[in-house]
């Protein structure tokens, strides 16, 4: 018992070890700092402080002064922080490891698990299942393949035909009628079908699409869109058609589509045969660049075929396989607008051709380019016209069989936009009218006995733009512009609209500059949608790869990960084995405890995880072929595989259903209001999945597995991803479950102590 007069007891002076050791723990207090604020950035690598050697030292040196602190637990702390600092400093060239041995690990778990106790057995069946992997990958590469291809048809498609005339409305292009000799239901436009038992098939091209255009039984027309190949992107001016083929004029050469394959003469690309129904360029030909300004399949023989383009009349006699140029003292310097092929009412057969020699800008309007020009502005045409110098458009005319050649049958200097036959039955049969011509004052009809004359009645008012669209078939006569078609069956009946165009967005506020620029993206910059499509596949894969090059690049990580896979499946318990002789004699034991509870907790996690992804991958295979998703048996296999990530895996693999569900509506598997009804399904599906995943699959087998808080391990998860990204997210639930070992083994080496005093 101390009196008061006693001094207080003296604290005796801290020894050297303990001041080194403080100083070590403040100087690592202050790097963690400035490690941390400064971060993992590319300027970070250049300081001296921040060289991984740095960490490394400083975690030896707080391991050495653990012991000489009373605050052990500030050592720790420090320890740990440092720990992961360098591990995400580091984390390009420890994941090759970490994946290397974590598939060694899974590896060796299936092994294990096999039924079967003899080696050889085990080899076997590892190989069985490799085999049947591979297939399945195999088969599915191909199958994604084709609807990958199917895809990219049906997205060219829809930015075509959808896209570009919503947002920019459409322009007609060109138009031409197939007269067949048999009679199908549905055609158009075959309106006397009494007098007329013929068969006629309207084809019409828009400034994005062509189009078969057909009549229901209640008399509604539609159109059937047969644009694909190598149509897709091309500015269609001129259309000839005949009952297996069909020609188009582009810009840039002539394109053929086969409807029926011509017998005995299947056309060959290399050693190749070319599909059907498929768009492909004519090759090999003397106008492969120039631009087609007008087709004709002669009637009396549909191998014989006349082209012109701006700079030339050229003909085939095999059906494109060889072409002469025609007449080239007359044509090489002229500008075709129109060809015509008719059997006159004596029976003879002649061939018209119109033709200018003109200035280009008169030129572009008479062959088409109007409808570009009148797209832009409709009541820019007439004053364009008045201030260009007038041109000559001379017809020419040749008699088959005749010796004589190409004759001059007239010439105006009013501008010909287009010429057609008269092939009208009734009675301008009887008036003998061979020809028409859309000018630029209206539309003509010529004969022989009375020459040239106007047609009455041509729809044409202030403002709107020349009527350059111009056929003819046995149910009347069809003219038209970039907005409108007209229909008149004889020449005493009135102009009936046949066809209007889409109004787009882009229409009601053209004058607009934002539209305007708009416009210019969308048919400028974005010519193609293959040309965009590639340009989003390049960003695509600079923004996955400079993800995937940020953990040390993703091929490099794959294969050196399978490298440390090789080696450490060879040894695995070998490595282990040879990592506790590094622990220190003292704590080996406890090593071998952590080790082994980490391992038992792992293989319990293992078996739960697997048994959960299979349940989950048969019913989720098994809801998306009901459904009728694309590639069920895939998808429902990628369910099951993001089931495994907690939270949000479900929600991930359904999004791998919403994409085939997409690559379906954009290959044409299904319709839109088809694609709705199965995107309702797919979802009560996926909620389905997860409620029977949450209530009874998940409870009932990982419950001994990981018994962990669902908030804990969703907050796991979420700083996982903020910490390490996709890895992080992968690695949170091993990462708990080695926690969790850990806390465990601790707790019990804990109560075992306090037990022993």
């Amino acid at each position: 018992m101390h009196t008061q007069n006693e001094p207080n007891p003296q604290k005796s002076a801290p020894s050297g070890a303990t001041i080194l050791a403080i100083i070590s723990v403040v100087f690592a207090a202050v790097w963690i700092a400035f490690a941390y604020y400064k971060g993992n950035t590319a300027d970070s690598s250049r300081v001296m402080l921040l060289n991984p050697i740095v960490p490394i030292l400083l975690i030896v040196l707080l391991t050495r002064v653990y012991r000489w602190i009373d605050i052990r637990s500030i050592v720790i702390l420090e320890i740990v922080m440092i720990s992961v600092w360098l591990f995400m400093r580091l984390l390009g060239v420890l994941m090759p490891f970490i994946l290397g041995f974590g598939f060694a690990y899974f590896f060796r778990f299936i092994w294990h698990a096999l039924p079967f106790k003899k080696q050889y057995q085990r080899g076997i069946a590892t190989v069985a299942i490799l085999l049947v992997c591979g297939g399945v990958l195999f088969y599915t590469g191909r199958q994604v393949s084709r609807q990958a291809r199917q895809m990219g048809v049906g997205l060219l498609k829809f930015y075509y035909e959808t896209l570009l005339p919503y947002a920019l409305g459409e322009a007609f292009t060109a138009v031409t009628i197939s007269v067949n000799p048999s009679v199908a239901e549905n055609e158009v436009p075959n309106q006397n079908t009494e007098e007329n038992p013929s068969t006629e098939t309207f084809y019409l091209a828009t400034n994005n699409s062509v189009y078969e255009m057909h009549r229901d039984a209640e008399g509604k027309l539609s159109r059937l869109s047969i644009t694909n190949g190598a149509i897709f992107g091309k500015r269609v001016q001129a259309l000839a058609a005949n009952r297996n083929v069909i020609y188009a004029g582009t810009q840039s050469g002539l394109y053929r589509y086969y409807k029926v394959p011509p017998a005995g003469n299947a056309e060959t690309l290399g050693h190749s045969t070319r599909p059907t129904q498929i768009w492909h360029k004519v090759t090999e030909t003397p106008f492969d660049t120039q631009r087609i300004q007008a087709i004709n399949i002669l009637q009396w023989d549909d191998t014989q075929i006349y082209v012109g383009t701006q700079n030339g009349l050229y003909t085939s006699n095999d059906a494109g396989g060889t072409w002469q140029s025609v007449d080239p003292t007359i044509y090489s310097d002229r500008s075709i607008v129109g060809i015509v092929s008719l059997t006159d009412p004596q029976g003879a057969r002649a061939i018209y051709v119109a033709s200018t020699r003109q200035p280009e800008t008169e030129t572009a309007l008479a062959q088409g380019d109007l409808a570009t020009t009148a797209d832009e502005t409709d009541t820019d045409t007439a004053s364009t016209q008045a201030n260009v110098s007038p041109a000559t458009t001379t017809i020419h005319w040749h008699l088959e069989g005749a010796t004589f050649g190409w004759r001059e049958l007239s010439s105006t200097t009013q501008v010909v936009y287009a010429l057609t036959s008269n092939d009208v039955d009734g009675a301008s049969k009887a008036s003998n009218i061979e020809l028409y011509a859309s000018r630029s004052d209206g539309l003509h009809e010529w004969s022989q006995l009375d020459g040239w004359q106007k047609t009455r009645g041509t729809p044409t008012s202030a403002g709107m733009p020349a009527l350059w669209l111009l056929t003819s078939a046995p149910s009347g006569l069809y003219i038209g512009n970039n907005t409108t078609i007209w229909h008149r069956a004889t020449p005493n009946a009135k102009w009936q609209p046949f066809t209007t165009y889409r109004v787009g967005i882009g229409d009601a506020y053209k004058d607009q500059p934002i539209v305007q620029e708009v416009k210019s993206y969308l048919t400028e910059r974005i010519p193609t949608i293959a040309q965009a499509g590639g340009e989003a596949v390049r960003e695509g894969l600079q923004f996955a790869s400079s993800i995937a090059f940020g953990f040390g690049g993703f091929i490099a990580t794959v294969a050196l990960a399978l490298i440390v896979f090789i080696y450490a499946n060879q040894s695995f318990d070998n490595y282990f084995r040879s990592f506790l002789t590094l622990v220190p004699d003292i704590h080996r034991d406890a090593a071998k405890a952590y080790m082994r509870e980490i391992d038992n907790n792992l293989q319990e996690f293992l078996k739960g995880l697997v048994t959960v992804i299979a349940i989950v991958s048969i019913i989720s295979a098994i809801a998306y072929s009901i459904i009728g998703v694309p590639f069920a048996l895939v998808i429902g296999l990628l369910a099951g595989i993001c089931n495994a990530i907690p939270t949000f895996g479900p929600f991930i693999g359904g999004g791998f259903a919403y994409i085939a569900m997409l690559m379906g509506l954009a290959a044409g598997d299904f319709g839109i209001f088809d694609f709705l009804i199965r995107c309702a399904f797919v979802l009560g599906a996926i909620l389905g999945i997860q409620a029977i995943d949450n209530s009874l699959i998940s409870p009932q087998i990982m419950s001994d597995a990981v018994d962990v808080d669902p908030l804990l391990i969703m907050f796991a998860v979420m700083v996982g991803a903020a910490v390490l990204g996709f890895w992080g997210v992968l690695l949170a639930i091993p990462i708990i479950v080695v926690i969790k070992s850990v806390i465990a083994v601790s707790n019990s080496n804990t109560k075992l102590e306090k037990v022993e005093k």
